[in-house]
């Protein structure tokens, strides 16, 4: 008997102990035997599961994903940064930074990781658009650095984006680890299980108005986090 197929018999046994049946010869097992107890069935019906993932793995055990590693990038390897003579987005920068990792285990770089620091140190500052939306555009000090706005038209008519030129890319190169530093400091609570405390600032602060984003840094966590908490607590749906 192959392995694949003692794993098969394994899982009928399961099966047939969760459903009340002697896997041996067939027969109903009566109600006061033990094996008929609500408990042992939701362990046999468990372990049925368990041998049919096993199975359906062609007999391999899953292997859990290895936490990822966050993100960092050393000095030496930032010198192959392609810097651009024309203007890129951030979004681009982002992606060039990226690109130098080649641990696939470690978590990306974000656009937000170093734009919210950007805000943090007021180079780019948080404005009302056309369309009533908050965007981030360069301060005074920002497009003295070499940070500007191009108004482009897409498919769906005229938009502007921010851009950043080859000296604005510098900047952020070499200030990268400050960037990082603010995230880490930001979401230092992020995956530790929440106090009563904490709780309990999240809901005086909701209770005052105060938007989860402004929540999230008060805590020192993301504002999914701050939503989720909030859903769970049944403050919000």
């Amino acid at each position: 008997m192959t392995e694949l197929e003692t794993l098969e018999r394994a899982k009928m046994y399961m099966e047939k102990l969760t459903n009340g049946i002697n896997p041996i010869d067939g027969s109903t097992i009566p109600d006061e035997d033990v094996v008929n107890n609500v408990r042992l069935s939701r362990c046999f019906f468990y372990v049925a599961d368990v041998l049919r993932q096993v199975i359906d793995n062609s007999g391999v055990t899953a292997q859990k994903k290895a936490k990822k590693e966050p993100f960092a990038l050393p000095v030496e390897k930032r010198s192959g940064f392609a810097f651009s003579d024309v203007p890129i987005t951030i979004s681009e920068i982002v992606k060039r930074i990226n690109d130098l990792v080649a641990n696939e285990n470690m978590n990306r770089l974000t656009i937000s990781m170093v734009t919210d620091w950007l805000v943090s140190i007021n180079i780019l500052v948080n404005e009302m658009n056309a369309e009533g939306k908050i965007a981030k555009r360069p301060s005074p000090q920002g497009r003295s650095l070499g940070i500007g706005v191009e108004n482009r038209t897409s498919i769906n008519g005229p938009y502007s984006v921010v851009v950043y030129n080859r000296e604005a890319q510098r900047f952020i190169i070499d200030n990268l680890d400050a960037a990082l530093d603010a995230y880490r400091a930001k979401t230092e609570n992020q995956g530790q299980p929440w106090t009563l405390e904490h709780d309990q600032c999240l809901l005086d602060l909701h209770q005052k108005g105060v938007p989860a984003g402004e929540i999230a840094v008060t805590l020192k966590r993301n504002s999914g986090a701050v939503r989720a908490r909030l859903k769970k607590l049944g403050i919000t749906e």
